[in-house]
């Protein structure tokens, strides 16, 4: 299967699959849940000033395409992810990642203290 820029397809999740409880990973976007005061972590995915992607991710590993589609990042092009916590109390944060693609993953890791994004090891 020819995988297109936009057409990012699912990793398979199984036993043996060295992801872990909680976790949902996409061949350029892993996902790690824990307790969060945020209940989604909403990440626009931006490239040359245009938004290709906008994501709903969740502490239990849900995930839903708010807008676009889910997006592979070719390797050598320029991302931004702009990434805000959606909580149910007046808990703020907000960040961003900009970045080159060189076949890492990309790691939304939900925590205690809120979440964090930052690039992982080599995935495709």
């Amino acid at each position: 299967m020819k995988r297109t820029f936009l057409g990012l397809v699912l990793a398979a999740i199984g036993v043996g699959s060295g992801v872990q409880a909680g976790e949902v990973k996409l061949d350029t976007l892993l996902v790690s849940g824990a307790p969060s005061p945020c209940l989604a972590v909403r990440v626009n995915i931006i490239q040359n000033g245009k938004s290709l992607s906008q994501l709903n991710l969740g502490p239990t590993g849900t995930l839903k395409v708010q807008r676009g589609e889910l997006v592979h990042f070719a390797k050598g092009r320029t991302y931004l992810l702009q990434a805000t916590c959606i909580s149910g109390t007046t808990f703020v944060q907000n960040t961003g990642l900009s970045f080159m693609a060189d076949g890492r993953t990309v790691i939304v890791q939900f925590a205690d203290n809120g979440f964090q994004i930052k690039r992982g090891g080599v995935a495709y």
